[in-house]
């Protein structure tokens, strides 16, 4: 029996987290604003992600093949007229307000429709979760005007994170992999800061960005115990950005090579002191981990969608390919390995909202101030600085050790290293079975199946490989511990 519409539905609503979330529903009752966001962030990425993203991937991954050092700056200014990049700042202090759930709906959109432009957008909010888990206000406040005020006269702000060494980015994740690790970056304490020497590599934005947080040991013999985290201006004498990579997929978004060459880094500007760098950079990816199972998700949608479409028009024997029954279930699998992942990814980034950093912006007290002082005088310098006084900031630390605790960062860090790699691992089977499922023809670039295979398969390897994201969660339901074994 023929259909004579799609049959997958992420293809042919607006929104559908009621109908595959049911718990959405009852948080809808309960949070009708909340949800109410999310859902018109959902629409907007819909939309974006068909009118805006997908008809240049295809040709903007060509020309990033062609010149790995081209950006697409014509797509970020889209975005930006869009909101898109401050989308998660407050309201009043120039963004959307938008929660993680609704700025993670929009990115699963665009993710979807290609992942290095949205990985463009996206990945430039990283370091901003690294603001977020220093949380010093005056910071936080101060990087949100920045980027507010440049990308109102049209200027993009970049950001980046640079932690992955030449010589391993997974021993920068794990605390025994960090110890037996020999890093080529060092930070020297001198007279009002430090001077960092050394390279760092695979750093997103690297040659794109105006701040990028960096992690580096003062002792790079010991660097468990000597591992800091500073907030560097690439504008500093010293710093340089070496080489652009070449990369196999996720061309639009770019990586590079960056080198420090006695870069002097103000005091005031060292977020997480000396032996407190591991701690520092885990609260981020206790977050970040649970972003890059979206993309996965994101990725495996866009190919089975692709697929979807394909089937649906390409005429075999007389019939339709997707008419086929062998076709049925090579998807169905796929279909049934995408709702019970998404439900996971998406209570993810509820809990996001009420259990980790984001609390801090989005608590009744963040609330009540926001809504009784005026936009100018929250945007004001005055603020600024007094919320960088030693009492202010020493109230807003404890409570923050309070939001986030331990116990919290060590709880994301295994749900994160959980549906990380089954997010990514089904992103690659998917690009797999679809291909099969289209034939030679799929492995042209046409179609974009060849192109999300290129993308998929860094999702197994940064932010920690899939190998490490497996011993975590075993670590931690086990309760072994590697650092006694060794």
């Amino acid at each position: 029996m023929q259909q004579s519409e799609p049959i997958y539905r992420f293809m042919t609503k607006e929104t559908d987290i009621f109908e595959n979330v049911p718990i959405m529903n009852i948080l809808k009752k309960k949070f009708p604003a909340y949800i109410g966001q999310a859902v018109d962030a959902h629409r907007t990425g819909r939309k974006f992600a068909r009118e805006v993203i997908a008809s240049r991937a295809l040709e903007t991954d060509r020309r990033c093949s062609e010149d790995p050092s081209y950006v697409d700056l014509e797509f970020y200014h889209k975005a930006m007229e869009a909101q898109i990049p401050t989308s998660v700042f407050p309201k009043k202090m120039g963004g959307l307000g938008w929660t993680t759930l609704a700025f993670g709906l929009w990115g699963e959109e665009a993710i979807a429709a290609d992942i290095g432009l949205a990985a463009l957008v996206t990945f430039n909010l990283f370091a901003f979760i690294a603001a977020c888990v220093e949380f010093r206000p005056n910071v936080l406040l101060h990087i949100i005007k920045l980027i507010v005020a440049e990308e109102r006269k049209g200027n993009p702000f970049f950001f980046g994170w640079s932690i992955t060494e030449p010589s391993g980015g997974t021993d920068q994740e794990h605390p025994v992999a960090m110890a037996a690790s020999r890093p080529s970056i060092e930070a020297k304490k001198v007279k009002g800061g430090y001077l960092l020497n050394g390279t760092k590599c695979f750093c997103t934005n690297g040659d794109l960005a105006r701040l990028i947080c960096v992690n580096a040991p003062v002792d790079r013999r010991r660097p468990l115990e000597t591992q800091a985290t500073f907030l560097v201006s690439t504008e500093t004498p010293g710093f340089a950005a070496t080489r652009v990579e070449a990369k196999c997929g996720q061309k639009a978004s770019h990586t590079a090579e960056i080198n420090f060459s006695d870069v002097f880094v103000p005091e005031e500007n060292l977020w997480a002191p000396p032996g407190e760098g591991l701690r520092h950079a885990q609260e981020i990816l206790s977050a970040t981990r649970g972003a890059v199972a979206l993309i996965g998700l994101g990725l495996t949608r866009g190919v089975v969608e692709k697929t979807v479409e394909y089937a649906s028009q390409k005429k075999v024997r007389g019939h339709r390919l997707i008419d086929e029954g062998w076709v049925h279930y090579a998807l169905a699998g796929l279909m049934t390995d995408i709702l019970p992942l998404r439900t996971a990814i998406l209570n993810f980034l509820v809990a996001m909202d009420f259990m980790h950093v984001v609390r801090m912006l989005n608590n009744p007290v963040t609330d009540i101030a926001l809504k009784i002082s005026p936009a100018k005088l929250i945007n004001s310098d005055l603020v600024e600085q007094l919320s960088g006084l030693g009492p202010v900031a020493s109230v807003v630390k404890s409570i923050k050790r309070k939001v986030v605790s331990p116990e919290t960062v060590e709880n994301f860090l295994r749900h994160g290293s959980a549906i990380k790699p089954a997010s990514s691992d089904l992103a690659m089977h998917a690009v797999s079975v679809c291909a099969d499922i289209i034939g030679l023809e799929g492995l042209t670039r046409k179609h974009g199946i060849e192109k999300i295979f290129r993308d998929a398969k860094i999702t197994q390897i940064y932010e920690g490989p899939n190998q490490l994201h497996r011993l975590d969660v075993f670590e931690r339901e086990v309760g072994y511990d590697y650092r006694r074994a060794v």
